[in-house]
C-alpha cells in the first residue's frame, strides 16, 4: 500500500497553501522552515531598505536623528517589532471566533460559559487545525527568530534571550507536531496588542531606546504610556490567566485521559506549559 503523499514544499502565508495541510497533518518542516525565513528575510528588509533610509531623509527634522545610533534604534522597533506585531495580533484578532467561547465567557463575566470541558471540548482546543492559528504561528516564529538575533548583536541582555527562546519554542511545537493552534491565536496573536504599544513605548527608554526623545516628545510618550496600560491590563492582566486556566486545565485533562491524540502530543504539550509558566514569569518580572 503506498503513502500518501505529502504536499510540496510552499510558502505557508496564504489560506490555500494552508488548506493542503489541514488534509495532511501537521505542517511540513520544508514548509515551515522556507515560511520562516522569508519572514525573518522581509524583517530585515523593512529594517535595512525601508525604514533606516526613511530616516535618514528625515534626519534634518530634529537634532536628534543626526545621530545614527538614534534611527537604528527606532528602525528597529518600528521596522520589526511593531511591524511584527501589527501583524500577529490583526491575524489573531480575525481568527477570533475560533476561540468565541473563550471570550463571550471572559467578556460576559462567566454568565455565559460555552466552554466544553469535556474530551469533546480538549481535542478540539489542543489538536485541532486552525489556519489562523497556524500563520500567527509562523509569523510570530519568525519573529521570535529575528528577535533572538536582534538581541544579541544589541546585547539586550540574557532575560531577553531567554523570553525569545521560550517564545520560539511554543510557536514551534504549535506548528510541528501541531497542538494548541487555538490558544495560539490569543498568545501568539491577540495578546501581541500590548507588545504592539510597549514597542513604540521602548523608543522612549533612557536604556533600550533613544536617549533625549521623551524630551523631544513629551506628550507622545504620555499618551502611548496611557494606550500601554489600558492593552496591558486587558491582554496580560485579565485575558492572559484567564485563557492560561483553561490551557492548562485542558492540557492536564488531556494527558489524564486515554486520548490517543493526547499521548502522541504528551510531550510537546507538557513543554508548551511550561514555556507559558516562564512567559508569564517574565511578564511579571518587568
Amino acid at each position: 500500500m503506498c503513502k500518501p503523499s505529502s504536499p510540496p514544499m510552499r510558502v505557508l502565508l496564504s489560506k490555500q497553501s494552508l488548506s493542503l495541510s489541514k488534509d495532511h497533518g501537521p505542517l511540513d518542516m520544508p514548509s515551515v522552515s522556507l515560511t520562516v525565513a522569508i519572514v525573518v528575510l522581509v524583517l530585515f528588509a523593512l529594517e535595512h531598505l525601508v525604514v533606516r533610509p526613511a530616516l535618514e531623509n528625515m534626519k534634518d527634522l530634529h537634532p536628534i536623528l543626526e545621530i545614527e545610533i538614534n534611527r537604528f534604534i527606532i528602525a528597529r522597533h518600528i521596522g520589526v517589532s511593531f511591524v511584527s506585531c501589527v501583524a500577529v495580533s490583526m491575524v489573531g484578532l480575525l481568527g477570533r471566533q475560533h476561540m468565541s467561547d473563550l471570550l463571550e465567557s471572559f467578556f460576559s463575566f462567566g454568565k455565559k460559559n460555552t466552554m466544553v470541558l469535556n474530551r469533546e471540548g480538549f481535542e478540539r482546543r489542543l489538536f485541532e487545525f486552525r489556519q489562523e492559528g497556524s500563520l500567527v504561528l509562523l509569523l510570530f516564529l519568525g519573529y521570535q527568530m529575528k528577535n533572538l538575533y536582534d538581541s544579541y548583536v544589541w546585547d539586550d541582555g540574557p532575560e531577553f534571550i531567554f523570553h525569545h527562546v521560550l517564545a520560539a519554542t511554543a510557536a514551534f511545537g504549535g506548528l510541528n507536531p501541531g497542538c494548541s493552534q487555538y490558544y495560539a491565536i490569543f498568545y501568539m496573536g491577540i495578546s501581541e496588542i500590548s507588545t504592539g504599544v510597549l514597542v513604540l513605548l521602548a523608543n522612549f527608554d533612557p536604556d533600550l531606546g533613544v536617549q533625549g526623545l521623551e524630551d523631544v516628545l513629551p506628550i507622545t510618550r504620555v499618551v502611548i504610556g496611557l494606550v500601554f496600560v489600558v492593552a496591558f491590563i486587558i491582554c496580560r492582566t485579565l485575558l492572559w490567566p484567564f485563557t492560561t486556566y483553561y490551557f492548562v486545565n485542558d492540557v492536564f485533562n488531556a494527558v489524564a485521559s486515554d486520548s490517543i491524540l493526547a499521548k502522541q502530543h504528551k510531550k510537546w504539550l507538557y513543554i508548551q506549559v511550561g514555556t507559558c509558566a516562564g512567559l508569564s514569569v517574565l511578564q511579571v518580572l518587568w
